[in-house]
């Protein structure tokens, strides 16, 4: 198993903490709360962690803010101790227009992901699923065309479907790719387990799967908790650790050829608090931060990637 490393730069704090991210987030709060008041919404009670299994009641408190949320025992995945049925998810997601900012980094960033573990493990790539992320990434499409070069790309749209993904399962099974891209569904459904099963069970043997989700082992969760801004409660209804992620993946049948943690946020995240916020006292990061350059967070940042503890996780799976 590889652990590759991603040396970008730094991201602009604005991308992060900017009027766009703070909208965004108010807006995905208001979806949540006219749910929670919704006495017609189907809601679904976790009594395990959906990672590793652990017992809920062995877990710890994560936030109490409009949503509960533990953090496993067990696993360190942190997970939402409710969550709406899958249709109902997938509504709010599409009734829900997302402004379109800048975003060619990120695209340049999955398509580079996609080009790497293809040369590293020396096997045509060459047809390409994305399942749901181009329906709210519009610029992604176009990305692929004028950057990925001798692939065959193909989309799976966005559409409300069952817990079980029965939908999903026969649009891929049609589209029968060698690879399948999924870079934000995992923290956003309501059962991840089973969006990788109907994955798995529609693909030949030796598929690869390129599977990201939050880092619940990422320095930014370790200090600020709930508190950090990249934590919005209904886009990370699960956030996994790499040990609750590979322990899913290896029951479900899976093979991990590569894990990553390739987050940029961490370290300007963690600047801009602790340069902002009254009484944020902590030894040695307080005046880390403080006193940072950005060669410093720099190499804190790439340091992040090399130990697995950036806000990011990406696995390279196998069927």
């Amino acid at each position: 198993m590889q652990t590759p490393v991603f040396l970008d730069h730094l991201p602009d704090i604005d991308t992060v903490t900017g009027q766009k991210p703070a909208q965004y987030r108010l807006m995905r709060n208001k979806a949540l709360l006219d749910l929670m008041l919704d006495d017609q919404i189907s809601w679904q009670t976790r009594s395990t962690c959906p990672a590793c299994g652990e017992p809920l009641a062995k877990s710890r408190s994560f936030s109490q803010s409009m949503l509960e949320f533990q953090r496993c025992s067990g696993c360190n995945t942190i997970y939402a101790t409710r969550v709406p049925d899958q249709a109902t998810l997938d509504r709010v997601r599409l009734g829900q227009v997302v402004e379109e900012s800048d975003r060619e980094f990120e695209f340049t960033s999955l398509l580079n992901w996609v080009s790497l573990t293809e040369a590293r493990l020396e096997r045509r790539l060459d047809k390409v699923l994305d399942v749901r992320f181009a329906t709210q990434a519009l610029g992604f499409v176009e990305a692929t065309k004028r950057l990925s070069h001798n692939r065959d790309w193909s989309f799976l749209a966005l559409t409300p479907d069952s817990d079980d993904f029965i939908a999903l399962q026969a649009e891929i099974a049609v589209a029968a790719p060698k690879a399948v891209l999924l870079p934000t569904e995992l923290d956003r459904v309501a059962d991840p387990a089973a969006l990788l099963r109907a994955v798995k069970a529609a693909v030949s043997p030796g598929t690869v799967i390129f599977a990201a989700s939050s880092c619940a082992d990422g320095l930014e969760y370790e200090i600020l908790g709930a508190d950090s801004p990249s934590f919005v409660p209904l886009d990370r209804l699960t956030v996994f650790s790499i040990q609750g992620f590979e322990t899913l993946a290896k029951n479900l049948g899976f093979k991990t050829l590569e894990v990553s943690t390739p987050g940029r946020r961490d370290a300007v995240i963690l600047e801009r608090y602790f340069k902002s916020a009254e009484n944020s006292d902590i030894p040695f990061w307080s005046s880390f931060f403080r006193e940072a350059d950005k060669n410093r967070l720099r190499d804190l940042q790439i340091l992040l990637q090399r130990s697995l503890k950036s806000g990011v996780l990406r696995f390279v799976l196998e069927t």
